[in-house]
């Protein structure tokens, strides 16, 4: 007979889980012959033990093994249904992490109320404080998801910041969060967030675009990030780094001459 037959039938009902650790070690004292194994599952300090012979003898070795492990899944059974509150921690952690992200994701009533002009500096709810940091925003224009991805994890390997990268929420900027907000206010709030994020930077800034062409004026750089930039006065200069050449290793983007834009300059022609 194991333990936890042994135990079961002394405390029907009760469980292991409602005695004090001390309770539960006389009652493997009392089971001299008997090897104590102790349960490392949370919240139990629970001891199973089963005869040496009938576990290591040649002859009932298998059939040992086989009780004792029946005998452990049967204890932890009835544990769990005594042990609401062991149960409940991992539905009380999911809960804890929606919450966190509803705080960081804006619903359909505050996108709405962000979009509008006035309300710009409201973004700072959601925004990491200090970001992007002085000389570190970076900015690009007219790319397909696969070069954005590209460049933002070019950006952050160089210890520069994006407009993905100031926000609590890693996921702030991706459209499937918005699910209630349809195609026209989320373009909206694209460039809501796009002036916040520009209005923001400092010092020196990066383009990260092609040298060959020019950022369209459709585009939300030219016709909103740009303007926010040169209004603010914040910004000194705009160095225009090569898309072309940033998976070069050689390329020595920290010394590149080309600006696209100095404090004083009118704003470029946009294509």
């Amino acid at each position: 007979m194991c333990t936890a037959d042994y135990v079961s039938d002394q405390h029907r009902g009760g469980g292991l889980a409602y005695l004090s650790l001390q309770e539960r070690i006389n009652i493997i004292n009392q089971l001299p012959y008997h090897l104590a194994l102790q349960s490392t599952l949370p919240k139990f300090n629970t001891y199973y033990t089963i005869d040496k012979n009938m576990m290591f003898s040649s002859s009932g070795r298998k059939s040992g093994i086989l009780v004792f492990l029946f005998s452990i899944f049967s204890t932890l059974l009835l544990f769990s249904l005594h042990s609401s509150t062991a149960l409940a921690a991992p539905v009380e952690s999911t809960e804890a992490l929606i919450v966190t992200r509803a705080k960081n994701i804006p619903n359909k009533e505050e996108v709405l109320h962000l979009i509008k002009p006035e309300n710009l500096n409201d973004f700072s709810k959601w925004a990491k404080e200090g970001e992007p940091k002085k000389d570190k925003a970076i900015f690009f224009t007219g790319q397909g998801k696969k070069d954005i991805n590209k460049i933002v994890s070019w950006a952050k390997d160089k210890k520069l910041t994006s407009v993905r990268q100031i926000w609590k929420s890693d996921n702030f900027c991706q459209k499937g969060e918005y699910k209630e907000v349809n195609d026209k206010d989320f373009e909206e709030f694209q460039k809501a967030f796009s002036k916040f994020y520009a209005e923001q930077s400092d010092g020196t800034a990066y383009l990260v675009f092609p040298h060959k062409s020019k950022p369209k004026k459709t585009g939300i750089f030219w016709s909103v990030e740009l303007d926010a930039i040169i209004d603010k006065k914040k910004v000194n200069k705009i160095v225009w780094i090569d898309q072309n050449k940033i998976s070069d290793k050689d390329y020595k983007w920290e010394k590149e001459e080309k600006m696209y834009w100095k404090k004083g300059d009118s704003k470029p022609d946009g294509a």
